[in-house]
């Protein structure tokens, strides 16, 4: 692929929520497709922005990608490995590849945060969700 600089607009987009066999596993989350093979001209980086309301959560789930969060607003919990950490505005959270992990709104207003993942289109992602226990 020939590269050429992105500038995406956040404003410019809406919000989406999930349509597909899996979203009642992901619960009431939003996101933001920001850079994507599928939709911009790039390649190996897939960006976006996520947005869970108070007392929702992004249930647990892994990816054989790594993958990067950026908290930009709320308050909440990330669960790494069974390893609960509080997330607040300016936490960078670092995922490894194929572990387990959730997030978790734990205040009383909207968490959003930015996603990364080395793929070239989001599409490449195949979330794995982990049933609850019975």
């Amino acid at each position: 692929m020939n590269q050429e600089p992105v500038v995406i607009r956040e404003g410019d987009l809406e919000w989406e929520i999930w349509r597909d066999r899996e979203s009642a596993q992901r619960n009431l989350v939003y996101y933001k497709t920001l850079v994507s093979a599928d939709i911009t001209r790039s390649e190996a980086l897939t960006a976006g922005m996520l947005k869970i309301p108070p007392g929702e959560a992004l249930n647990t789930h892994h990816h054989e990608q790594v993958e990067f969060y950026l908290i930009l607003e709320g308050s909440g919990t990330v669960e790494i490995s069974s390893r609960e950490r509080p997330v607040e505005p300016g936490s960078a959270v670092f995922i490894p590849r194929n572990t387990s992990h959730s997030i978790e709104n734990t205040g009383a207003c909207d968490l959003i945060f930015v996603y990364v993942f080395p793929a070239n289109s989001f599409r490449e992602i195949e979330y794995s969700f982990v049933s609850p226990a019975p």
